[in-house]
This record gives C-alpha cells, structure tokens and sequence, in this order.
C-alpha cells in the first residue's frame, strides 16, 4: 500500500492521483505531518474541551503569568482580533483572568485562574503523552528534527 503523502485517491476516481513531486517538497510534507500531528494532539485535548490553539495559550500564559495579551499573541503568531476571542472564550470558562496593569491602562495582563492550573496539570499531562508517540514515531531523530524546525522557524523571521 502506498502512503498519503506518494498516493491520493479522489472519492469519484479509482485511479491513484499523481502527486507531482510534492512527497519530496519540504512544505508539503511539513504541512502533512503538522495535519497528522494535530489531527492526535486535538484528540488528547478533547477531554479538556481545547484546541490546540488554547492549550498553546494557556502554556504560555502558564508560564508567564501577567504577560501582556498582545506579548501572547506576538508569541503563537495569533492575529489580534483571532486572539480576543479566544481570550475571551477562555475567561468565560474561567480559565483565565484578565487585569489592567498599573503601568499600562491600556492592555491586559493574563494569568490562569486556579481552574486553569488544574485543569493545565492534565492537559500538559495529555500532551506529554501525545509528545512522547510523536518522539517514538520519530526515532534516534527527535532532537535533530526539532532543531531543524527551528532552524526553519528561524530564517522565516
């Protein structure tokens, strides 16, 4: 049997779709693994009702309890107006507060709530088992694969 990535088949066709080259595209097939690696991360949120979104902005406002809405945005790479609702989402769960910095009056400071540290206990746990697959899956490679994404990540910036 061939692999999704060498071999498509359409629903109203029979015969393999020529996948032109992109198995061997770096881009392609990142985006395929990131697919396939969300597609198992999102089912280990699901018991936490999280998308993988949320959880990333959790872990870092976990992490940096009263950074600034916008440094969390800046962050995940989340656009402004796609981050206010998902922080608004997350404190009508009450999984987050929000509070105006003395220093600044115009932004908001995101912390979890005690809710949202234990829920976080959980979920990072969930996640943790979701990375330990991807890191069998991966092999003797794990670690070299990370800094070749990072490198990727890197020159992007």
């Amino acid at each position: 049997m061939t692999s999704r990535a060498t071999s498509a088949r359409a629903s109203s066709r029979d015969k393999p779709i020529e996948m032109a080259g992109l198995p061997n595209s770096v881009g392609f097939m990142l985006r395929l693994a990131q697919v396939a690696a969300f597609r198992s991360l999102m089912s280990a949120l699901k018991p936490f009702d999280l998308r993988v979104s949320d959880f990333s902005i959790l872990l870092i406002i976990e992490a940096n309890p009263g950074l600034k809405q916008q440094a969390v945005g800046e962050a995940l790479s989340i656009k402004r107006a796609n981050l206010v609702s998902m922080v608004d989402a997350l404190e009508k769960r009450g999984l987050i507060v929000r509070t105006v910095p003395k220093t600044d009056k115009r932004s908001y400071a995101l912390s979890l709530t005690d809710a949202g540290r234990a829920m976080m206990v959980d979920a990072k746990a969930a996640e943790q088992a979701h990375q330990r697959e991807l890191a069998l899956l991966v092999g003797e490679n794990h670690g070299r694969l990370i800094e070749d994404l990072k490198r990727i990540v890197e020159h992007s910036t």
